[in-house]
């Protein structure tokens, strides 16, 4: 998660409260979905995108909506690492 939150914040210069799809938008797949698509997007110029919007959906449907061919989503997604990703959202304590 932590990863999510550094690229939202420093790379796309967001702030996470202010996104409407927050906290929705850190469910999705930081190599697979998060980084691609939003690369994809900054590369062509498009600075100011709709969060939600650009992760939601299937991979053919992102590049439908934004004019990318499929093909060059995939080869923005190989370019990154594919971590194991475990996201801790609360740790349950038990009351003393």
């Amino acid at each position: 998660m932590e990863a999510k939150v550094y690229y939202i914040k420093r790379n796309l210069n967001r702030q996470l409260p202010k996104e409407k799809a927050f906290p929705l938008l850190l469910h999705f797949n930081y190599s697979t979905v998060i980084w691609p698509r939003c690369e994809l997007l900054m590369q062509n110029g498009q600075k100011h995108f709709d969060l939600g919007e650009a992760l939601k959906g299937t991979d053919a449907e992102f590049c439908k909506r934004f004019g990318f061919d499929l093909i060059q989503l995939q080869e923005k997604t190989k370019e990154r690492t594919i971590k194991e990703e475990r996201d801790k959202l609360w740790v349950y304590v038990p009351a003393i």
